[in-house]
């Protein structure tokens, strides 16, 4: 399995996860109830199912952590667009947050091929 500290998709989804929750931080929760601890706890998901995935020892569980995290990164999506259309968060932090989280995805994308490679041409 791979070694995490080599994983630049690790490092950026931790650099997407500090981007959002300093956004957070200045949220209107008054304008949608809720909607921080949502947007918090699935940006978090993000790098901690891809490191649960790594560990858990095989190529079919590490796909299946990088598909979780890759769920929880378009969960991020939604949710900045929901902070914004309600004016909770400015425009200009939502795109900063947003073109992070396009990077991540990105990057769990490719690597989600590359494993579902190996895993067809394993014996």
């Amino acid at each position: 399995m791979p070694d995490l500290r080599n994983l630049r998709v690790l490092a950026a989804a931790h650099d997407l996860s500090a981007a959002v929750h300093e956004a957070a931080s200045g949220l209107d929760v008054s304008k949608v109830p809720g909607l921080r601890a949502q947007l918090l706890a699935a940006v978090d998901a993000i790098p901690a199912n891809i490191s649960e995935g790594a560990g858990l020892g095989t190529d079919q569980q590490f796909a299946r952590g990088i598909s979780i995290a890759l769920g929880s990164a378009n969960e991020v999506g939604s949710h900045l667009r929901v902070a914004r259309a309600s004016e909770a968060l400015d425009e200009r932090t939502v795109r900063r947050c947003q073109a992070k989280r396009a990077v991540v995805c990105q990057m769990l994308e490719r690597l989600l091929r590359v494993v579902r490679s190996r895993l067809a041409y394993s014996p």
